[in-house]
């Protein structure tokens, strides 16, 4: 499988991107904080070659990019999230991904929210790669943890069997604007 990235979802990439990074508040420093959330939902040979491309594409977008301090947390199960502070070349090596292991099963997305909430706020720029494989429970628990802030600098990017697709977060039927 070679995972195309097409013009239109690179520059649809770079929009959502640059809307998260110029937002009144956010990103104003030097360094630049922000986080890669893996689903693990998401097959190995997938994820080895999305999430290298998505920091490829980010690295092209400009300096700011070039020194960043880069988390990445892995999103294994409900209860189970790990997360490392790295160089983001790392993610981009050749080999990083063999320890990498698919968990199929269903995970409820407020958790995630919610630890991203509580261990990410610092982070300026989030992104959740997944196959949107996971459920949605408690809506109002998603939509408080997705307030005051995360909702603005979340962007999610659906991998399929096409390719990739971008949503900034799933559809709640509560307001998380404000």
């Amino acid at each position: 499988m070679s995972m195309n990235l097409s013009p239109v979802f690179l520059h649809q990439f770079h929009d959502q991107v640059q809307r998260v990074l110029h937002r009144k508040g956010n990103f104003t420093g030097p360094v630049l904080e922000m986080t890669l959330v893996l689903d693990h939902s998401v097959r190995k040979e997938q994820m080895a070659e999305v999430a290298p491309a998505l920091l490829r594409a980010l690295k092209q977008q400009g300096e700011v990019f070039r020194n960043v301090r880069f988390h990445l947390t892995d999103w294994l199960e409900d209860d189970h999230m790990e997360n490392r502070t790295i160089p983001m070349v790392t993610v981009m090596v050749s080999g990083f991904f063999d320890g990498y292991s698919c968990l199929p099963g269903e995970k409820r997305i407020e958790y995630l929210y919610q630890y991203l909430k509580f261990y990410h706020a610092r982070s300026k720029l989030i992104l959740l790669v997944t196959d949107g494989g996971y459920c949605l429970r408690e809506e109002q628990a998603a939509g408080e943890a997705l307030k005051p802030f995360l909702h603005k600098k979340l962007i999610q990017v659906m991998v399929t069997e096409e390719g990739m697709e971008l949503s900034r977060f799933p559809s709640l039927s509560i307001s998380v604007h404000g």
